[in-house]
């Protein structure tokens, strides 16, 4: 896992004078401590929380709706004879849609409630590191892939009859929106509700600790599913994130392996014409101890960049900024 070693301790910005406000530098920070820096009150993060999840349900139910109502007109839903509607190429695009604009509900939230720039949700450098994603795609996409065909194959899933069309819109959603879908999921749960749990810790450890657990059990809870295996699954799947992110000062890396994981998933589902309905389902008895597999990779993924990363945490560059900025 190739990885960039961020300066440990950055370069002292002098104060300066911008606009009629004065400007004050921020210290060198780990990504989760940026709000914590800004000692917001409990309160700001618990309403965050809330509105965030809320976000959540009420994206995911417009673009549900939305998709429903193509699917009526296009005659592949009629709630007087199908009843309950199965997963289809338009409503899961909608769903994908919806969760999507977590990413810029997600920032919206941060800068509202903590007065934050929302630029820094990207990371300690309050951009988007385009170079270090495409660096490590390099590697991370032919890991995954092969663990997405190992793990199928040991976990067969029930294939259908789908048409031709519906494989094509597969394919295109799996490039398309699936990587905005798991951007969103990654700003929402390892970027603000990480930084938020992380505020509440009495010191940059706690906070840290309790940053990983509050994401990643919201994350888990999230997606709602009843076996035990797969919420074991996605509770270490956010904690690694959670890592990662830590680690490399930045979001980039954990949407990549998100994106990645249920890009190549899709595709495979796609090409196998797998049920996407038996895909979807979460009910208990549905998962098995296979599931530990993928959490092992991911504890092996997280522990590289760990290790890549081991002569300090990522630290922001100093950053100067008017008093009024957020």
């Amino acid at each position: 896992m190739t990885t960039t070693h961020l300066p440990h301790h950055p370069p002292v910005v002098p104060q300066t004078q911008i606009g009629s406000q004065p400007a004050r530098d921020l210290p060198a920070h780990e990504y989760q401590q940026r709000l914590a820096m800004e000692r917001p009150a409990v309160w700001r993060g618990i309403v965050a929380l809330v509105l965030l999840m809320g976000g959540l349900l009420a994206f995911s139910a417009i673009g549900g709706a939305i998709g429903l109502t193509v699917d009526l007109i296009t005659g592949r839903w009629d709630p007087s004879t199908t009843g309950t509607p199965g997963m289809t190429p338009a409503l899961l695009a909608g769903s994908l849609g919806g969760l999507a604009m977590l990413t810029p509900w997600s920032m919206l939230l941060q800068k509202w409630l903590f007065k934050v720039p929302a630029r820094s949700l990207h990371s300690v450098r309050n951009l988007f590191r385009w170079r270090l994603l495409a660096r490590t795609a390099l590697i991370v996409i032919p890991i995954w892939v092969a663990y997405q065909v190992i793990t199928l194959t040991l976990m067969p899933q029930p294939t259908t009859t789908q048409p031709l069309v519906d494989t094509i819109a597969l394919l295109v959603l799996a490039v398309t929106l699936t990587p905005l879908q798991s951007a969103g999921e990654e700003y929402a749960f390892r970027g603000l509700t990480f930084r938020i749990a992380a505020s509440w810790g009495w010191g940059p450890r706690t906070g840290l600790v309790l940053g990983i657990l509050v994401g990643s059990a919201l994350f888990m809870v999230a997606h709602a599913a009843l076996d035990p295996w797969l919420n074991i699954y996605y509770f270490v799947f956010g904690a690694a994130l959670a890592v990662i992110t830590w680690r490399t000062g930045g979001l980039e890396l954990a949407v990549l392996l998100h994106a990645v994981n249920n890009t190549v998933a899709f595709v495979i589902t796609a090409v196998m014409s797998y049920d996407l309905n038996a895909g979807f389902d979460r009910s208990a008895g549905v998962a098995s101890p296979v599931m530990l597999i993928p959490c092992a990779l991911l504890i092996v993924v997280a522990g590289v960049v760990w290790w890549r990363t081991r002569t300090g945490a990522a630290t922001s560059q100093t950053v100067t900024r008017t008093a009024n900025e957020g």
